[in-house]
């Protein structure tokens, strides 16, 4: 007979997927959920022995002025299971909380959201747009000219290379897309583990969250308030300007592939905005909202198997994406 394994410790599987309020509005035309694509999200758990305390967490889309969404259905196995979403700065968490699973049992939470979003459109008049003054930052704003985890912006590497970019008679779209140039210039697209902004700089390769955390953080370098927006299997950042009539507008930018500045097909459900999350039962800010599944106790012959829906992976986006 096989020796079961006992757990007494909390067992954490940890997988990361590559990404409710808005701070501005996006130029994007407006979404209509009626027009919106199902976007499904969540977990199965299968056991081997007895497993109690099980903790799972995860993102799921919420409302932006760019993205419309709605939970439209749920299916919840066991019916111990309790769901509640909580609002991290900014994203939208999914936790479930499961008392007790018997040998051989399978745990299923399944989400369906309706999702309605548009493509990323470049600003009508790019050239009109202005910086807002660090004083007048509100103080959710303000965290995006500040260092954050893999975005390395006051680091000297980083600061040197945005000094070089300064363009002192240049509108701020010229000198943003200057950044933007140069991380293009000097960081060949090559998929691959998180490093961040000062060792994508140093190798210069990375994936997309290597080229979008080195723009951010040449931004914020810059003074320019940039965050990175998150999208299953993809992020990419966007960096916040003031219009004509003086209201925010946050403006989006694709770092992989050859699409215009300011320009992107993205359609993905938006699922994170930021950088910098405090999570709870976690002592340090984290990069992202990650899938996470815990388990306080566990007794069985093999580990438990844990599948996440979607499943992790990176695909940067491509032309006509629905």
């Amino acid at each position: 007979m096989a020796k079961s394994l006992c757990y007494c410790f909390a067992f954490i599987l940890a997988i990361c997927g590559n990404a409710l309020a808005q701070f501005g509005p996006v130029e994007t035309p407006s979404a209509k959920l009626t027009d919106g694509t199902t976007f499904e999200t969540g977990f199965t758990l299968q056991v081997s022995g007895q497993a109690s305390g099980i903790a799972a967490t995860f993102p799921v889309p919420a409302n932006w002025d760019d993205q419309q969404a709605e939970l439209v259905h749920q299916e919840i196995h066991p019916s111990s299971a309790n769901l509640r979403f909580v609002n991290l700065d900014g994203t939208r968490q999914a936790r479930v909380e499961i008392p007790r699973l018997s040998a051989g049992d399978t745990a299923k939470v399944l989400l369906r959201f309706r999702v309605a979003r548009q493509a990323v459109s470049p600003p009508s008049e790019p050239q009109q747009l202005t910086l807002p003054a660090s004083k007048d930052l509100d103080r959710d704003q303000r965290k995006y000219l500040l260092p954050s985890p893999f975005i390395e912006s006051r680091d000297t590497k980083i600061t040197g290379a945005a000094n070089s970019l300064a363009m002192p008679n240049a509108t701020p779209w010229e000198q943003v897309k200057a950044y933007y140039d140069f991380v293009h210039q000097n960081v060949k697209y090559e998929n691959g583990p998180m490093k961040g902004a000062v060792t994508a700089l140093d190798e210069g390769r990375g994936d997309c969250e290597e080229m979008t955390t080195l723009f951010v953080a040449l931004c914020r370098a810059g003074e320019v308030p940039a965050r990175t927006v998150w999208v299953p299997g993809h992020c990419y950042p966007e960096f916040l300007t003031k219009s004509n009539d003086g209201s925010d507008r946050w403006v989006a930018v694709e770092m992989t592939g050859n699409w215009p500045f300011g320009q992107s097909p993205e359609k993905r459900p938006i699922l994170q905005k930021g950088d910098n999350f405090r999570i709870q039962g976690s002592r340090t800010p984290q990069h992202y909202v990650k899938q996470e599944l815990a388990i306080r106790d566990y007794k069985g012959n093999s580990p438990p198997v844990v599948t996440w829906l979607p499943a992790p992976g990176k695909e940067p986006p491509r032309a006509n994406m629905d």
